[in-house]
């Protein structure tokens, strides 16, 4: 994210319920960390859930950014 918007992101544990990224977590042995890319009022699995078209193009630049790091 440092590379795609010029600063540090802000690292806050945010996600509510869960998320089966455990197992791969065990089994892999490494990290994982979500990175959200939805809007503030997005009505999560609401009848009218949404997200803006500008939170999803940001979300995929983010993501091309992760997966571009080269791996140490």
């Amino acid at each position: 994210m440092t590379h795609v918007y010029g600063e540090a992101p802000i690292r806050i544990r945010t996600a509510g319920g869960s998320i089966p990224i455990s197992p791969f977590v065990t089994t892999l042995g490494v990290p994982a960390v979500g990175v959200s890319s939805v809007n503030p009022d997005n009505n999560q699995h609401s009848p009218n859930e949404n997200i803006r078209v500008g939170h999803f193009v940001e979300g995929i630049r983010v993501i091309l950014a992760v997966l571009a790091q080269p791996i140490d």
